[in-house]
């Protein structure tokens, strides 16, 4: 019967090692993955990809607020959309126009427009909130402006960084 119980202890403890090898195997290869895929965003050349674009936001519907919610106007919903579409879709023109003149730098300056809305805004953005079950989920549009928000974020960070690298400054490659 002791016997038996070791054994049983024994095959036990060569299972619960058997998982504990998988386990750091699999934490191994999921680590190099991420590493590797933070290293390809970072190094230079690596082609810019937005978590945003103009028709993410073009694509959004948004749900009625939940039972005994009130929710936000959808007229001004749709304005603040419309003006990060316009924005998204001008900051994705200057990406195009700035990677244009670093392939020729004898191309045309790029200007800076001016921006349609900030990311700053976007944040303050308040909302008026309508008659219980009326509007659009507030939770729902909240989430979806951090996204916005992070998206213009990422847009501007990497304009500047290509103006940066134009003008022949260095600095801008640190981040």
């Amino acid at each position: 019967m002791v016997q038996n119980e070791t054994e049983n202890g024994g095959a036990s403890l060569l299972l619960w090692l058997g998982i504990a090898v998988v386990v750091l195997v699999l934490i191994y290869v999921l680590a190099k993955t991420v590493k590797a895929k933070a290293g390809a965003a970072t190094k230079p050349g690596a082609k810019f990809r937005p978590s945003l674009t103009a028709e993410d936001v073009e694509g959004i519907r948004f749900r009625p607020p939940r039972l005994r919610e009130r929710g936000y106007d959808v007229e001004q919903v749709s304005d603040l959309l419309d003006q990060t579409v316009l924005e998204l879709r001008r900051l994705a023109d200057e990406n195009l126009r700035l990677q244009q003149q670093k392939a020729d730098p004898l191309s045309q300056p790029v200007l800076v427009g001016s921006p349609v809305i900030t990311p700053d805004q976007v944040v303050n953005r308040k909302f008026q909130t309508l008659k219980i079950r009326q509007g659009v989920s507030p939770a729902e549009v909240d989430d979806f402006l951090d996204r916005v928000v992070l998206g213009l974020r990422q847009w501007n960070a990497e304009n500047a960084k290509l103006r940066s690298e134009l003008s022949g400054n260095t600095l801008g490659n640190a981040s």
